[in-house]
């Protein structure tokens, strides 16, 4: 829980969670531009949501992606053409269809991810064995950070 203005040895926690939204912006879009996943950047997102959030409304997969309704039910539904989700109803209410992810669909991210690690491995490599540990520590406390908001 974040309890208000905490310095830092280099700094304020403002200015660190800046930096850090600034660098991984700069990561995945460095990775996304240069990896080829066959998705685009809102349907690799609305399935990662459904992959670890489970199955949702296409109302609420809007509102997250920040998109109007009928983009994303278009979205879905060349999602569902493609095979990557499937609408099912709602188990406490009939009315209600939700958006679930499918096998083929955690395949989709699976080649996805492996896409983008195979671009950013090679940066990887140029570091030292001392840095590459060190991210690899920061990666467990990004991990914990998002664990810790329910993200």
């Amino acid at each position: 829980m974040y309890i208000g203005r905490v310095e830092t040895l280099t700094g304020t926690t403002e200015e660190l969670a800046a930096e850090l939204i600034l660098q991984s912006g700069r990561l995945i879009r460095l990775v996304a531009a240069q990896a080829s996943t066959g998705m685009s950047s809102t349907q690799a997102r609305t399935l990662a949501r459904l992959e670890e959030s489970g199955p949702a409304r296409v109302t609420d997969l809007a509102a997250a992606e920040h998109v109007a309704q009928p983009t994303m039910t278009a979205l879905v539904d060349r999602m569902e053409r493609a095979g990557y989700v499937r609408r099912q109803p709602h188990p406490g209410d009939g009315r209600v269809v939700l958006v679930a992810i499918t096998a083929a669909g955690r395949q989709q991210r699976a080649r996805g991810r492996h896409a983008m690690a195979d671009v950013l491995a090679p940066r990887l490599g140029r570091l030292s064995p001392e840095q590459r540990e060190q991210l690899r520590r920061h990666a467990e406390v990004l991990a914990d950070l998002m664990e810790d908001t329910g993200n």
